[in-house]
């Protein structure tokens, strides 16, 4: 396991101020640098009308991700101003060097159906969100994979429908077997007995 100071705590040194370093493992340090390096590519970046929406990229929580285990980070577009939903676009895991991003559809369909309307973004704006995010990451030595919608997702229109019951055996039934083969067995028993 190997633990390296936060950026912040560096400068922090060099400022002349306490040193209150907390220590990152290796897994979670490469996953806060690749967060930041997203963040600084990408900050002046804006995607779609309104709202306006930026990237947001989650660092990993405390200082180490159980080695490289709880690693993955989520990507979202997420408002500048706050009031609109976030949108996930897919997540990032520099443990595996791996990265999975949702095309316009799978996210759209995936915001209708949460939010009950439809995602104000359009696909050319959410394309350039995708490139952009892409570029980065492949220069980061991160494989970058791309989903697109499934077709078995539910839909608004689906939730709320009866699900149809399997064919099942009434449980007075269920009872009543139990209960003649309990006293078979005691009949047999009694037959038999001992001996």
């Amino acid at each position: 396991m190997i633990l390296a100071p936060l950026p912040s705590a560096q400068a922090a040194n060099r400022a002349g101020e306490p040193e209150t370093a907390e220590l990152r493992t290796m897994f979670a340090t490469h996953s806060a640098l690749l967060a930041e390096r997203l963040k600084s590519e990408l900050q002046h970046k804006i995607y779609g009308r309104t709202p306006h929406r930026i990237l947001r990229v989650d660092e990993p929580e405390g200082p180490s991700t159980a080695g490289g285990k709880q690693a993955r980070q989520a990507i979202s577009l997420v408002d500048r101003k706050g009031a609109a939903p976030a949108l996930v676009a897919g997540w990032v895991d520099v443990a595996k060097g791996q990265a999975s991003l949702r095309n316009h559809d799978a996210v759209a369909k995936r915001y209708e159906f949460q939010h009950g309307s439809p995602l104000e973004l359009l696909p050319e704006e959410y394309d350039k969100f995708l490139t952009d995010v892409e570029e980065v990451l492949r220069t980061s030595a991160i494989q970058v994979r791309l989903l697109v919608p499934d077709e078995s997702a539910p839909t608004r229109a689906m939730v709320g429908q009866p699900v149809p019951r399997a064919a099942s055996v009434p449980v007075r039934w269920v009872v009543l077997l139990v209960t003649v083969a309990f006293l078979m067995g005691l009949a047999g028993g009694a037959l038999y007995g001992p001996g």
